[in-house]
């Protein structure tokens, strides 16, 4: 297991590389130094510098040419980034009550965590503390709606250490859950017959949230690179635009360094905020997690994240890290829709994550979501061959099954869901309809090894 220092160094590393590549030192087309020389020259093991190029691979940055070498891509810089350093350390729907129909069934939800998991007694020992140690001043009404400012604190480190963006307490906004941070958002940015522009798929309930505000959509397709920046709408200008660039959901893929880079000077140009949803990217397979879109900008790009995937779901906890300029609308929002979420529960995380229980959990779950998916993977090949292509399952807790030439679409669900078998069509996430009726989505999170192996296998008998 690689340690805590061996992770810092491959962070430094990838940092150094990255760094040269925006400041010219390795232009685009030149080859990098052999991972041998470079692990020499930074007296680091090739190991890890074969790591951090395979990360700035999946990221767009290099490309590998067989028997050459490894290159830098042409990213189009063409304008500085925003980017804001400050140092945080300076800065001071889990029921019991499921029905005997619901335990029979075996759900391949996608992005839903494996509940039984979920870390109860040291969660209970949190909350107990917290309980026995809270002023009475906590249970009234916060003086600031924004959040607890110990979650908040725990919140900047979390996203400097997992997803190495910084930001400071300030710019944070905890909400019940991330639905309620989009929906606060939609409020803030658009007006009827405004434009935003939304990833195509998407999550129905995003696409739900925006045209609530009688606000205009444009979906823009996605493919294996992520969002189709150069398909976004030349003659309009979208009030906001929503990606989910580390991990697109359904499909799967990462926004390569190159589209984002189009994607912000799109942005800046129109004038467009970017709503930045990052739900699960914390569970990668290989290599560090994709650093966040808002580490290049952080006065365009508005990052939301939540805690039902690393968590639980009715945990209902979730946050903003909004640029300065929009936290006070942002926070009357807040205050309008519920005043506050609840004061023991942020507390009770706060204390969880500063203890180390959320890093040690997202360690743990990584490890069995990384199995699960494996065996999903081998289920389906070894049962449909040749005749299933799998893709989209590099993070997260969930992957794309597509039958080329054969319907998986809404017929296939009905028919397993009469045999207590849940899938998840691609055609449901897609606003431009009649594009992926061969695809299916499937969660791993919740399902054991034993039901994947009995869902595929009668998955067999309608596809």
């Amino acid at each position: 297991m690689k340690t805590e220092q061996n992770e810092t160094k491959t962070r430094r590393v990838y940092s150094l590389i990255r760094d040269r590549i925006f400041q010219g030192g390795y232009k685009e087309g030149s080859p990098l130094p052999s991972t041998r020389d470079l692990a020499k020259e930074l007296g680091v093991s090739r190991a890890l510098i074969v790591e951090v190029y395979e990360q700035l691979m999946a990221e767009g940055y290099l490309e590998g040419r067989q028997g050459s070498g490894t290159f830098v891509k042409d990213i189009g810089k063409s304008r500085p980034f925003h980017i804001q350093f400050v140092d945080v350390s300076a800065t001071n729907e889990l029921s019991s009550l499921v029905d005997s129909d619901h335990l029979n069934k075996i759900d391949f939800r996608p992005s839903f965590p494996a509940l039984e998991h979920v870390p109860l007694q040291k969660w209970k020992r949190a909350s107990l503390d917290v309980y026995n140690d809270a002023p009475y001043s906590a249970f009234g009404y916060q003086e600031d709606i924004a959040g607890c400012l110990p979650l908040r604190q725990s919140i900047c480190q979390h996203l400097l250490k997992i997803k190495g963006f910084h930001c400071v307490p300030s710019q944070v906004i905890v909400t019940s859950g991330a639905t309620q941070a989009f929906s606060i958002l939609s409020k803030l940015l658009l007006k009827p017959n405004d434009a935003v522009a939304i990833e195509d798929p998407t999550a129905t309930f995003i696409h739900d949230i925006f045209a609530s505000t009688s606000a205009r959509i444009i979906p823009v397709p996605v493919d294996e690179h992520g969002l189709c920046v150069d398909r976004l709408p030349a003659r309009e200008q979208p009030k906001c635009l929503f990606v989910t660039p580390s991990h697109q959901f359904p499909f799967g893929s990462i926004l390569s360094i190159s589209r984002r880079i189009q994607l912000l000077d799109y942005a800046r140009t129109t004038g467009s905020y970017i709503i930045e949803d990052d739900y699960d990217s914390e569970f990668r397979y290989g290599g560090m997690p994709i650093h966040a879109l808002r580490e290049l900008d952080s006065e365009r790009v508005i990052y939301v994240g939540t805690f039902s995937k690393n968590m639980y779901p009715s945990l209902r906890l979730g946050f903003i890290v909004a640029p300065q300029e929009l936290v006070d609308p942002i926070v009357q929002l807040k205050r309008m829709a519920d005043m506050q979420c609840s004061t023991l529960l942020q507390l009770t995380l706060a204390r969880f994550m500063n203890e180390g229980h959320l890093e040690r959990h997202i360690l743990r779950m990584k490890r069995i979501y990384g199995k699960r998916r494996t065996h999903l993977i081998s289920a389906l090949t070894e049962t449909f061959g040749n005749k299933v292509k799998i893709s989209g399952d590099a993070a997260g807790l969930h992957l794309i099954a597509t039958w080329p030439g054969r319907n998986a679409g809404l017929l296939t669900a009905i028919q397993l869901e009469e045999h207590n078998i849940k899938v998840y069509p691609a055609e449901r996430y897609t606003i431009c309809k009649d594009k992926y009726n061969e695809s299916l989505i499937m969660g791993f999170g919740n399902v054991t090894e034993s039901q994947i192996t009995e869902g595929v296998q009668t998955l067999a008998q309608f596809i």
